[in-house]
């Protein structure tokens, strides 16, 4: 255990001062009284030795320590050490129960009375992390047999690199079953090892089987691994009364579970006892436990398919942010930011109301970050802390238009194995990217003076993190977003409080606004990091809801300009536009029945097909210019090498002239229509017999370029 630690972390003398480098940084900082001085005179050399290695431990990882709790158990320790009856040589020759008796008995004879709930919960936090630090280094046996798990004091436990630890510890002491319990670790710990579970995965399957699972065996009375004699017989019994034990289960709120719950927990027994099944020799004999064997191919299919209650949630569009609501959101971001003694005033349902501050300007960047490129919460959160790269041939320096992308920024890919991983990004990302690092770099110098640390993540924790290893945690950015929006009071098209444990909810809504603004379905592809078009043919549902919801509301125009004599709905339907992204174009709509192949390329103006709204008004105007100024030098550029005009006849120019006619027409459709609604969709039809004049006309006009 002394190997490792550095000399200035051997205590010296019989004080430990906290009020003193190097220990200064360790101890939590209180307003009301300073940092406590640690007796360690009467401890033995073992418990000496712990405690040193221990606190150099909490230095590296970033960690801080309650001193004045930390000097009570050292006074603790020192009872215990010396009392005849139960001699203690080293902190982990009691139990963490034990020692929590000793403070107690400790409490009890300097006060007259039991200590109160903040005393247990202050002085079991400690003892239990110093406890399990301790074990884990002296531990040399199979690393899954421990009660305690925890990734970040012991290295032998399977995780992926850079993966959000969450609470970072699974305590098996909850499981009542001792023969449940060492199967659920021999389960983790080859699940873990083969890549078929991650570490974020097991608290929640720890609940499933350690909670619900144990909770109905002891309930009704099963202590055996097969849980009935004749599995032949008695199995699906047992597993339907499971089934309807969690249909009657509240959640913590008092709530029934819902049913996306209860397939969940369906989903993880079931898994968990198919593994057990498949391996059933090999769990008998690696747990030491020769009821394992009984098990049958049964086992490995405790419900039937129409069993399993649904998990999936339907489409509404909860999945989707409204731009009216997000827009809201980005708004009054800087709340996030605000320090807590700050307020903010705002209209709340039509009343000026001051809000506080919430004192976190990384979650203001990061849930920047999400909208600006609709990654997934973690992928952010995970990103190293220099994510940027320069792109090729782009000066960093030169002033580029709005929207242009300037870097590349490589994100931290946590769910598909293969994916892409990088992304073009625009200035406005660059920013918030930079601002971030400069606020980062200021935090860790004030809480590191003399030697700041390189920061791994460009989001870091808050708590025990002090040397910043550790990233941000993604509840705590939606715990946060969650408040805010309850203050905002911001609902969402259905009129509830928008909810951001929704953890796609961003990728949904960039996703929607890429295939909304007419993004080619294999761009969108790759900007959202799938593998397969049909991946992202999930967000599509999404869009077709808003699109539907738009379509319906206003008229329609052809690409002549005139009123489509269909009613909206039986346009929508013929079109079937919802299930074909791939039609909706950058300054307009395709609605050629799907059946049908377009063989027109990108003369889309020139097409019947081609429809149009106000949406697109700005875009519509833009292109007109473009195309007179592009018809007007082309036919100075013919002149000049030719000598002669470009007349009637000439192939470009008869295609850019009937561009022209529809573009001329349809922006003259759309300035007149005085109705207030940008959301038009339609069929373009008719009108062919007053082309031939509108387009002589428009030869006449462009005849000469001067």
């Amino acid at each position: 255990m002394a190997a490792g630690v550095p000399e200035s972390f051997w205590i010296p003398g019989d004080v430990v001062d906290f009020g003193d480098d190097p220990w200064r940084a360790l101890a939590y900082a209180y307003s009301c009284r300073p940092a406590a001085r640690v007796n360690v005179s009467a401890l033995p050399e073992a418990m000496h030795h712990e405690l040193a290695w221990w606190l150099h431990s909490l230095h590296v990882g970033g960690e801080r320590v309650n001193s004045h709790v930390l000097a009570s158990w050292v006074k603790i320790a020192d009872g215990v050490s010396a009392d005849p009856g139960r001699p203690a040589r080293s902190f982990v020759d009691l139990s963490v129960v034990e020692w929590m008796a000793a403070a107690r008995t400790s409490f009890y004879g300097r006060h007259g009375r039991l200590p109160g709930v903040t005393f247990e919960q202050n002085y079991r936090a400690t003892i239990a992390r110093l406890h399990a630090a301790v074990a884990h280094c002296y531990d040399t046996g199979e690393w899954w047999r421990a009660d305690l798990w925890d990734p970040r004091r012991d290295p032998r436990i399977p995780r992926r690199e850079h993966e959000a630890l969450g609470n970072a510890r699974l305590n098996f002491e909850r499981v009542a079953q001792p023969w449940l319990a060492d199967a659920i670790k021999w389960y983790f710990a080859v699940s873990l090892e083969t890549g078929n579970l991650v570490w974020s995965s097991l608290p929640s399957a720890l609940t499933y089987l350690g909670s619900y699972l144990s909770e109905f065996l002891v309930a009704s009375g099963i202590d055996t691994p097969a849980l009935v004699a004749d599995p032949e017989v008695g199995l699906r019994t047992v597993a339907l009364a499971f089934l309807g034990d969690l249909r009657q289960r509240r959640s913590r709120r008092g709530r029934p579970l819902t049913a996306t719950s209860v397939g969940l927990i369906q989903s993880g027994v079931s898994s968990f006892y198919a593994f057990m099944a498949d391996h059933r020799v090999e769990a008998a004999r690696a747990l030491g436990e020769p009821r394992w064997a009984e098990l049958s191919d049964a086992h490995a299919r405790l419900w039937r398919a129409g069993e399993y209650l649904r998990r999936d949630r339907p489409r509404t569009g909860g999945d989707y942010i409204d731009p009216a609501a997000l827009s809201r959101i980005v708004e009054h971001l800087d709340i996030l930011a605000l320090a807590k003694d700050q307020t903010k005033s705002v209209m709340v349902d039509g009343v000026p109301t001051q809000i506080a501050g919430m004192g976190d300007p990384q979650a203001m960047r990061a849930f920047l970050l999400e909208v600006f490129t609709g990654r997934r919460i973690n992928e952010i959160l995970l990103a190293d802390f220099q994510p940027l790269a320069a792109l090729p041939g782009v000066d960093p320096d030169q002033p580029r238009g709005e929207g242009a992308f300037v870097a590349r920024f490589r994100y931290r890919q946590t769910k598909i194995d293969g994916a892409p991983d990088t992304i073009l990004v625009e200035q406005e990302v660059v920013n918030v990217i930079a601002e971030q690092q400069a606020w980062l770099v200021d935090h860790l110098a004030a809480t590191n003076p003399g030697t700041p640390p390189t920061p791994r993540y460009l989001f870091v924790a808050w708590q025990s993190n002090r040397r910043g290893a550790q990233p941000y945690s993604s509840n705590t950015l939606r715990g946060l977003l969650a408040a805010l929006v309850a203050e905002l009071q911001i609902r969402d098209a259905q009129g509830r409080l928008v909810d951001f444990q929704r953890t796609h909810r961003m990728r949904h809504s960039k996703a929607t606004e890429l295939l909304n603004s007419g993004v080619p379905l294999h761009v969108v592809q790759r900007y959202m990091g799938h593998l397969s078009p049909e991946m992202t043919m999930h967000y599509a549902a999404t869009l077709a809801k808003a699109h539907e919801a738009e379509f319906l509301r206003f008229k329609k125009l052809g690409r002549d300009g005139r009123d489509v004599g269909l009613d909206p709905s039986d346009v929508y339907e013929l079109v079937q536009l919802g299930r074909h992204t791939d039609r909706i174009l950058p300054n307009g709509a395709c609605l050629l029945p799907p059946l049908k192949r377009c063989d027109r390329g990108n003369a889309c103006l020139t097409c019947d097909h081609f429809a149009t709204d106000g949406r697109y008004l700005d875009e519509l105007e833009t292109q007109l210019t473009e195309t007179e100024a592009l018809i007007a030098r082309r036919q100075a550029q013919h002149l000049g090498r030719t000598g002669k005009e470009m007349g009637e006849g000439n192939v470009w120019l008869d295609q850019r002239l009937a561009e022209h006619c529809s573009l001329t027409a349809i922006v003259a459709a759309l300035r007149a229509d005085d109705r207030d609604g940008h959301a038009v969709r339609g069929a373009g039809v008719a009108g062919r017999a007053s082309q031939p004049v509108e387009l002589d006309a428009a030869r006449h006009r462009h005849r000469d370029p001067r």
